[in-house]
């Protein structure tokens, strides 16, 4: 028999540390590696590039990354200075780990790139600390506390040049028990500090980029994280079949369904504080500028979603015209979303497809399982918040966009428009015409939108907008020709 059903090799997997938490010696330290390399290819096993040995009360566990690259072929590349760093390993009574490591990297990477450029690449970072505790349940860490001193990275090939530092970095993960039942909650938050770039090329100036801080806050709810674990083991061990048997795709297949919906929502969320760009002409910058993705849960309507927040833009003088300059916002937000995709039946659909035939996946499956995601085809992009505000107005739509991506005249358009102080803008425009009589036409319009409006009690004006497969056109149910 080619070998027991892998599921006997995850059992025995996901009790080895326990094992090895019982006393500190050569044996335990040989059960770890084995833990500590089980994901990883023979080919990088053989290397040697992972030890661990008793040290006292703990195992060291020593990461020699520059034998590891030695297996790689890479002829036209030189790497030096990069040493071997440890990480010290405590077993807890719980069976779980307390991982500890202090170190600092610098290193540099000479060579050639496929264009025949000189490239050369240096990279340090000084007081790396590094506390956790590892959860062989789940391969992964159920908390952690990260710091460092300055971060630094050039990189040159040719006659291009970039460089980019930070000042320290900090990062923290916690996790919990999720409402779901089986599930886990994992949440990181961390910070890099005054980030700074220089970017240059024979083609254009030297450009550089300075942030305070670059913050960042993500959150995984309803992790499966155990189940998940043993599928990746599982695939990972599956791909070395040339030809899989009917046990093993079944088996795949039934991971697969015991470990959906994988998590319940995701959120992440980037920010940098006090962003400069400085060129030639003068520096540009933003008090704030966010990044946000979100996505629910993969079921049967799945929302992913993207968003950009910007606050109070500064530009180097004369290159917004007078009249322009009271129309740049103070504040600008966007949130925009592909809705109502079903993981669910792509799942099912991916379930359908005979994979112990050898060679890539048929065209005409790759396409069944693109059309799975999408309702008969039909797509549905919605952008719940789309925001402007300055002291001349204060403006903001909702609503979505359904269509066809085979049949572009094919869509709906809803959108709900609202918007307050309307009548400073009329002013304003009808002011700045004096200067420039094309302002009389957008004046006009905004007058004529302003007698579509309902007003709403709060004083704002609003317009409900409506498209129909881009020939019916109504605002607030109005017919509009």
């Amino acid at each position: 028999m080619k070998r027991t059903l892998i599921a006997t090799g995850l059992m025995a997997a996901s009790c080895v540390y326990p094992v090895a938490a019982a006393e500190i010696n050569d044996k335990g330290a040989r059960t770890l590696k084995e833990s500590l390399s089980y994901f990883l290819p023979d080919t990088a096993k053989s290397t040697g590039f992972l030890t661990v040995k008793p040290a006292g009360e703990r195992y060291e566990i020593s990461y020699d990354i520059a034998k590891l690259l030695k297996s790689i072929n890479k002829k036209n590349f030189k790497i030096s200075g990069l040493k071997p760093f440890s990480v010290f390993a405590a077993p807890l009574d719980n069976g779980q780990w307390k991982f500890n490591s202090d170190s600092d990297m610098n290193f540099t990477v000479q060579g050639k790139m496929p264009d025949g450029k000189p490239t050369n690449l240096s990279y340090s970072v000084t007081d790396m600390v590094f506390s956790g505790i590892f959860d062989p349940a789940i391969s992964y860490l159920r908390s952690g506390e990260a710091t460092s001193g300055p971060l630094r990275m050039v990189s040159k090939s040719g006659p291009e040049e970039v460089e980019a530092s930070f000042a320290g970095m900090n990062y923290s993960l916690a996790s919990a028990a999720s409402a779901t039942a089986g599930g886990t909650d994992f949440t990181g938050k961390g910070s890099f500090l005054r980030f700074y770039e220089r970017i240059a090329t024979p083609e254009t100036p030297p450009i550089q980029v300075r942030a305070e801080s670059l913050d960042f806050d993500v959150g995984v709810q309803g992790v499966m994280a155990e189940k998940i674990r043993n599928l990746v083991a599982f695939m990972l061990e599956l791909v070395k079949d040339e030809k899989p048997s009917q046990a093993e795709i079944a088996k795949l297949k039934d991971l697969i369904r015991g470990a959906m919906p994988f998590f319940t929502a995701l959120s992440e969320k980037i920010s940098f504080n006090q962003f400069t760009v400085a060129s030639p002409i003068g520096d540009f910058g933003i008090n704030k500028l966010d990044y946000t993705f979100t996505m629910s849960e993969p079921a049967v309507a799945t929302r992913i979603g993207f968003g950009a927040r910007i606050e109070n833009i500064s530009t180097p003088d004369g290159i917004i015209p007078p009249l322009y300059a009271q129309l740049v916002p103070d504040m600008a937000e966007m949130e925009v979303g592909v809705a109502d995709l079903n993981f669910q039946r792509f799942i099912d659909t991916f379930m359908e497809i005979d994979f112990s035939k050898p060679g890539q996946l048929p065209d005409a499956e790759g396409e069944r399982l693109g059309k799975a995601f999408l309702d008969n085809g039909q797509l549905t992009v919605d952008f719940p918040r789309v925001a402007a505000k300055s002291a001349l107005y204060d403006v903001e739509a909702s609503g979505k966009v359904k269509g066809y991506p085979d049949e572009k005249d094919r869509y709906t358009l809803e959108t709900s428009i609202l918007a307050r102080d309307i009548d400073k803008l009329i002013q304003y425009f009808q002011a700045a015409a004096k200067s420039d009589p094309e302002f009389n036409q957008v004046s006009f319009a905004i007058m004529m939108a302003k007698g579509m409006a309902k007003t709403e009690p709060d004083g704002r004006l609003r317009w409900d907008v409506k498209f129909e497969d881009g020939k019916s056109f109504s605002v607030n149910g109005q017919p509009i020709q």
